[in-house]
């Protein structure tokens, strides 16, 4: 088991390294470009570009960062598996496939990270073989697969510019930028694509935890990010920001309705998702970037304290029979409990700096009425089901069995404190260095107690509808909610028919004509009982699929 250290040491090495660097790039304004020329064959000439800049040097530390405290969390957390090589190697080459998309201004080997990220990502899912974990692999990697039609289709878009490396031009094509963004969103569970992001939890949690902070679901927004001068002053984001605002509203809805405890911080997840994507179609690209950030520790944190919980619940996840374990997990429940506070943008923990900001810079904008409501009624939704989930974790009486000894694993804790602490300090830290300057945001007093009376608001109502039991009696709500607004029904229906349709093509075009016409035709009326006689030696056989192949070549260039 010392390869889980060995691992994670190399990680935090790597991520220091790279926050180092991170503040040179930053300070000196620089950017390195490394070209590697692989393929020169005549006229062809294939290079692969590796772009440095702060930006990408602050998101794979960050993402080293996690990585490494996810190594040793999962060190005991796994420690019972008997795969726990196969789990390591995989894990591995999910962190390597999102350095490669980081890294990368050039389509190609973007296309080649995120075709790693979807195949490894697959692989974690059905971790754990059941029908389960089959089904929600197969939604995950489905609908991740059309996120790489669109990514080809701009690619061979960007062939008209004889090039693709995307950097280096500003691309002001409509169909390109329809298919970039149709990219980003169907890898970031926009709407209508969120319903695999809840089925991903049937991954083992640490495995959770790394994909919903920092890896999977923010790499379409972080390709947004990258390439926001071709994108962010187009048509497409006002049609951004629409969609972006329904998977926020919606998903902060489903969540006060859902019991699952991995499901409620996946919900989390596609929220705060849509509030990146959100601010970045209003053209706040820095901010939207800095919230990525600050949500990757707490949300790793977040999944890391659930998963102590279901470790020492049989694997039980159900929050209405979990409570009062604050008794038998109190560091746990401690650092759960900072990691929601961070979450729901209590003042001076990391999550507050980048959602004040985000909320003071949209004020300030010629927003209309329905979009700010849609937006503060999200932001009060992400305080209630916040509320609602320490409520039944901690103030509940149910008791799960009060046979079993749970206890805390100084091995789980270890990784979770430092992430406490990065949930804690991340924000201010990144604030003073990126958007410390001498330009300040002044609101007036209505706007500015505006925030802090949705908090206020949002509470209240959570702790009104927790004692009133409001959420339970509804089960129409319930019913709609917990399915996922029935998306998923629709997919299903969608993919039936593009079943049916793969099934036809089957029948009447490959098991017809091409059947007919093709090799077993020859097969049949050459390999007769005569024929069959004469061809038993082995020999013979190689000596007449040798000839037949040739003849269908001379056939061709004829």
């Amino acid at each position: 088991m010392m390869i889980y250290y060995l691992y994670s040491m190399i990680y935090m090495i790597l991520s220091f390294k790279m926050f180092m660097l991170s503040l040179i790039f930053m300070y000196k304004n620089l950017n390195l470009f490394i070209e590697w020329n692989f393929i020169i064959i005549n006229s062809l000439n294939m290079n692969m570009f590796i772009l440095l800049d702060f930006m990408s040097m602050m998101f794979l530390s960050i993402v080293f960062m996690i990585t490494s405290m996810i190594m040793i969390y999962s060190k005991e957390y796994m420690f019972y598996d008997k795969m726990n090589n196969y789990f390591i190697y995989i894990m591995n080459l999910f962190v390597l496939s999102m350095m490669i998309m980081i890294i990368s201004p050039n389509l190609i080997s973007i296309l080649f990270g995120w075709d790693m990220l979807g195949l490894t990502s697959y692989c974690l899912v059905i971790f754990y073989q059941n029908n389960q974990s089959f089904n929600s692999g197969m939604l995950t990697f489905l609908s991740n697969r059309l996120g790489d039609i669109f990514l080809i289709m701009s690619i061979s878009l960007m062939s008209m510019m004889s090039s693709w490396n995307l950097f280096f031009f500003k691309f002001d094509n409509f169909m390109f930028i329809l298919t970039l963004i149709l990219t980003s969103i169907t890898k970031s569970a926009q709407f209508p694509f969120s319903p695999w992001l809840p089925a991903a939890m049937a991954a083992p949690t640490p495995i959770s935890s790394l994909v919903h902070s920092s890896t999977l679901v923010t790499a379409g927004i972080y390709l947004l990010i990258r390439f926001n001068y071709s994108i962010s002053q187009h048509m497409l984001t006002k049609y951004l920001l629409l969609i972006s605002l329904i998977t926020m509203f919606l998903s902060s809805l489903s969540a006060n309705y859902e019991y699952d405890l991995k499901k409620i911080i996946a919900l989390s997840t596609l929220s705060q998702l849509g509030l990146m994507m959100s601010i970045y179609s209003l053209n706040l690209q820095n901010l939207s970037f800095f919230h990525l950030l600050t949500h990757a520790t707490f949300k790793a944190l977040l999944f890391m304290c659930s998963g102590v919980m279901i470790h020492n619940m049989m694997n039980f996840q159900d929050i209405r029979f979990m409570g009062n374990l604050i008794n038998m997990f109190p560091m746990t429940i401690m650092m759960f409990n900072i990691a929601t506070l961070s979450l729901c943008g209590i003042p001076f923990m990391s999550g507050f700096y980048s959602k004040d900001l985000i909320i003071e810079y949209s004020l300030m904008m010629n927003l209309s009425f329905f979009t700010m409501m849609i937006f503060y009624l999200s932001i009060s939704l992400t305080m209630m089901y916040s509320i609602r989930l320490i409520y039944y974790l901690i103030l509940n009486n149910y008791l799960f069995t009060p046979y079993m000894i749970m206890n805390e694993n100084k091995t789980m804790n270890m990784p979770m404190i430092l992430l406490m602490f990065m949930s804690t300090i991340l924000g201010s830290m990144i604030n003073w260095m990126m958007f410390m300057s001498i330009n300040f945001t002044y609101l007036n007093f209505y706007y500015k107690t505006l925030i802090f009376l949705c908090m206020i608001m949002s509470i209240i109502m959570s702790l009104f509808f927790m004692k009133m039991k409001l959420m339970m009696k509804n089960f129409i709500m319930n019913f709609f909610f917990t399915k996922m607004w029935f998306i998923p029904n629709i997919q299903k229906f969608n993919n039936y028919m593009f079943f049916m349709l793969s099934k036809s093509i089957y029948l009447y075009i490959e098991k017809s004509w091409n059947e007919f016409m093709g090799f077993n035709y020859f097969k049949s009326l050459l390999l007769n009982n005569f024929m069959n006689k004469i061809f038993i030696n082995k020999f013979l056989i190689i000596i007449y699929f040798s000839l037949y192949f040739l003849m269908m070549i001379m056939i061709l260039l004829i």
